[in-house]
C-alpha cells in the first residue's frame, strides 16, 4: 500500500521546521543579552565589594590611630599626633597608603550625653582622627562612565573613666623598717639614721637629762631609773603610755636587747617604744607628722599616683579605704571623689596602726567594693587597688580571715570589679594576694623585703606610676 504526502501535510511539516529555528535564533539572543547583563552585575559587584572593602579599612586604620593617640594624651599634642598618623599609615586601605596630608587629628573631649566632639586641645580627653582616600580608580566602573571612588572615615577615642578605690594596710606593722628590729635585714646605720630623723620631726623633744644615743643603768626600780633619769616631775607626753613602761620595754624587748640597747635609756630607744609599743592615733597621735617606713614611703607612692591621675585630667574618682578600723573591721575614709587633695591630705594624716594594730584585709575590699557598688558610675571603669605588707589576722584568726579575703575577691569578680593588688616586704602574703588578682583578673605587683628605703619607695612608686598611666581607652564613635 503506498501513503502519498498531501499538500497541506508538506506545508505543517515545513512550518513546524521554521518555528524550531526561530526558537533557536531567540534563546542565543536572549542568551546574549543575560550575558551582558551578568557581566554588568558582576562588573559593579567587584566594584561595590572593592569600595566596601576600601572603606571598612579605612575605618579600621583611622580606628588604630585615635586608640594609639588616645593612650598618648597626657603625653602633649605633638606626641597623640604623631602616634595617630604613625597607626593610620601601617594600616593601609584598599591596597593604598594614606597620605599623611589626607589624615587630621583633633585633640577635645567628648561629651557622652550629647554624643558631640568639641575640639579642645587644652586638657584634652579625646581623640578624633579622621582620613580620606580621593580620586581611587575602579575596575570596571568606567563602562557606565564612572572612573574613581573617594572614601572617608572619622574615629573618636577617649579615655574611659575610672572610679577607683585605694585599699591601704595602716596596720602596726607598717612602721617595722623604722624599728631596731629591722637592724639585721636594713643595717644598723639605716635604722638608727631614721630613728633620729623621726626624733626631730617631733621637735627633738627634751626630757629630763636623756640623751640620743641614752646610757646604761643597771636598775630595774623604776623610781630610780626616773630619778637618775631626771624624770620626776616630768610628765609622760603621750595619752597612752608611761614612763614605767619605757623602762619596762627597754628591759625586756627582745628586739632592743638583739640591738645592743637592753638597759639602755635614750630617745632612740624612746622613739622605738613610741613605734612598737605605742602606735596608734589614741597612743602617740604625733606620729603620723614623722618618716617612719614603709608607711612613708606607700605615702609617697600615693602622692604620686594622684598627682599622675590629676595631670592627666580623665575624669578618674578616688575613694579611700583603710584598715583596721577601731572597730576591728575597715573605714571608709573618703567617698568617690575629683579632689584628689583631700585624699592626699586623709592618707598624710594617718600612721601605722592608726585605729587598730591588726590586718583586716578582707574588711578593707568588702567597703571598697561597696562604695563601688553604690556610688560607682555608669560606663565608668570600676576598679580596686590593695595594699597590704602583711598576713591577714582579723576578723577573727588567720584561717578565717584569709577566707574572708578569698570570698570577697569572688564577690568583686561578681560585679567585675578588677583588683590591683600590691605585696610589700617580706612579711606579705603574696600567695594570698596574688589569688586575689587572679580571681579579679587583676595584677599582682610584689615589693620584696629587705631593701632600703629609697628602693622600697622607688619601686612603690613605679608600680603606682603603671597604674595611673595604664589608661583604659575606648572608641566612642
Amino acid at each position: 500500500m503506498t501513503v502519498r504526502s498531501t499538500p497541506s501535510a508538506i506545508a505543517a511539516c515545513r512550518r513546524s521546521s521554521c518555528q524550531r529555528r526561530e526558537r533557536k535564533g531567540a534563546i542565543v539572543l536572549l542568551a546574549a543579552v543575560l550575558m551582558s547583563v551578568l557581566l554588568g552585575v558582576l562588573a559593579l559587584s567587584i566594584d561595590v565589594g572593592y569600595i566596601l572593602t576600601a572603606e571598612t579599612e579605612l575605618q579600621r586604620s583611622v580606628d588604630a590611630g585615635a586608640l594609639a593617640g588616645a593612650g598618648l594624651l597626657g603625653s602633649g599634642p605633638a606626641s597623640v599626633t604623631a602616634a595617630a598618623g604613625q597607626y593610620v599609615a601601617l594600616n593601609p586601605a584598599g591596597g593604598a597608603a594614606i597620605a599623611s596630608a589626607d589624615v587630621e587629628v583633633q585633640l577635645g573631649a567628648w561629651n557622652e550625653l550629647t554624643r558631640s566632639f568639641l575640639a579642645d586641645a587644652e586638657g584634652a580627653t579625646a581623640v578624633r582622627v579622621s582620613a580620606v582616600q580621593k580620586n581611587r580608580p575602579l575596575f570596571f566602573g568606567r563602562v557606565f562612565g564612572r572612573h574613581q571612588f573617594e572614601v572617608s572615615a572619622e574615629a573618636i577615642a577617649t579615655y574611659r573613666p575610672r572610679d577607683i578605690m585605694v585599699v591601704l594596710d595602716f596596720s602596726a606593722s607598717m612602721n617595722d623598717d623604722s624599728e631596731l628590729k629591722s637592724i639585721p635585714q636594713l643595717g644598723r646605720a639605716a635604722v638608727e639614721s631614721n630613728l633620729l630623723e623621726i626624733y626631730r620631726e617631733l621637735g627633738s623633744p627634751r626630757f629630763g637629762v636623756m640623751q640620743w644615743q641614752g646610757v646604761y643603768l643597771s636598775s630595774t626600780d623604776a623610781r630610780v631609773l626616773r630619778q637618775q633619769l631626771g624624770l620626776e616631775g616630768v610628765p609622760y607626753p603621750y595619752p597612752s603610755g608611761s614612763w614605767d613602761d619605757y623602762f619596762r620595754y627597754v628591759q625586756t624587748s627582745s628586739s632592743v636587747s638583739s640591738a645592743g640597747y637592753n638597759k639602755r635609756y635614750g630617745y632612740l630607744t624612746l622613739v622605738n617604744y613610741w613605734l612598737e609599743r605605742q602606735p596608734m592615733y589614741s597612743q602617740t597621735p604625733d606620729l603620723w607628722q614623722v618618716s617612719a617606713q614603709p608607711v612613708t614611703a606607700v605615702k609617697d607612692a600615693v602622692s604620686l599616683f594622684l598627682a599622675y591621675l590629676s595631670q592627666a585630667e580623665a575624669d578618674d574618682r578616688v575613694g579611700l579605704v583603710v584598715y583596721t578600723s577601731a572597730d576591728g573591721a575597715a573605714r571608709l575614709e573618703s567617698s568617690l571623689t575629683t579632689d584628689f587633695g583631700q585624699i592626699e591630705q586623709i592618707t598624710r594624716q594617718r600612721q601605722a596602726g592608726h585605729y587598730d594594730p591588726y590586718t583586716n584585709i578582707g574588711a578593707g575590699m568588702q567597703v571598697a567594693r561597696t562604695e563601688l557598688q553604690r556610688q560607682g558610675r555608669p560606663g565608668a571603669l570600676k576598679m580596686i587597688v590593695l595594699m597590704t605588707d602583711g598576713i591577714a589576722n582579723r576578723p577573727v584568726s588567720t584561717s578565717v580571715a584569709r577566707q574572708l579575703v578569698q570570698d570577697e575577691a569572688r564577690r568583686a569578680a561578681e560585679q567585675r570589679f578588677p583588683i590591683i593588688s600590691i605585696s610589700l616586704g617580706a612579711a606579705a602574703d603574696q600567695a594570698l594576694m596574688q589569688g586575689v588578682a587572679d580571681t579579679t583578673a587583676g595584677v599582682h605587683f610584689n615589693i620584696p623585703g629587705g631593701q632600703s628605703v629609697a628602693a622600697y619607695e622607688a619601686d612603690l612608686k613605679d608600680v603606682f606610676r603603671r597604674i595611673a598611666d595604664d589608661r583604659p581607652l575606648k572608641l566612642v564613635k
